[in-house]
C-alpha cells in the first residue's frame, strides 16, 4: 500500500516512524512543528495532532507544552519490538502518580476557592444583587 493511499492521519504516523526508524529522529530529537508536517504531507493541523497522539500513546513521541515534541528514549526499540515489556508499565505508573499530583493540586485550588469563612457558594458579583430586584 502506498503512502498516497493510506488515511492521513496514519501517513503521519508512518512518516514520523520511518524517520525514526532511519536515524533522521533521533532519542530526544525535536520533531518539526505541527504546521510544517502539515504542509510537507499536505494534512491539516488536526491530523497532525491526531498522529501525534497516537504515537504519544505508544510510547514514541513526548510533548512540553510550548515547546514541540520529541522522540522518546525508547522509541527505536518500541518499534524494533525489542522494548521490554515494563518499559509501558513505567509508563503507565508514571502518568498514575503525575494524574494523583493533579488531583491533589485541584483539590488545594478548589479548597482555596470556597474559602475558610463559610461564605462558599455566595456570589458577591453585582449580578446577583441586581437579580433579586426588578
Amino acid at each position: 500500500m502506498s503512502d498516497e493511499t493510506l488515511q492521513p492521519t496514519t501517513r503521519v504516523i508512518r512518516v514520523i516512524e520511518d524517520q525514526i526508524r532511519a536515524g533522521g529522529l533521533k532519542a530526544h530529537g525535536q520533531l518539526p512543528a505541527i504546521r510544517e508536517i502539515g504542509a510537507d504531507l499536505g494534512v491539516g493541523y488536526n491530523t497532525v495532532q491526531a498522529g501525534l497522539k497516537d504515537l504519544r500513546a505508544r510510547g514514541l513521541v513526548y510533548s512540553h507544552k510550548g515547546k514541540g515534541s520529541f522522540v522518546t528514549e525508547d522509541a527505536l526499540a518500541i518499534l524494533s519490538g525489542s522494548a521490554p515489556s515494563s518499559t509501558l508499565q513505567a509508563r503507565v505508573e508514571h502518568l498514575e502518580g503525575r494524574v494523583e499530583d493533579l488531583e491533589r493540586t485541584l483539590a488545594k485550588v478548589l479548597e482555596r476557592l470556597g474559602g475558610t469563612d463559610g461564605s462558599a457558594g455566595q456570589s458577591s458579583s453585582p449580578m446577583s444583587d441586581a437579580d433579586g430586584q426588578a
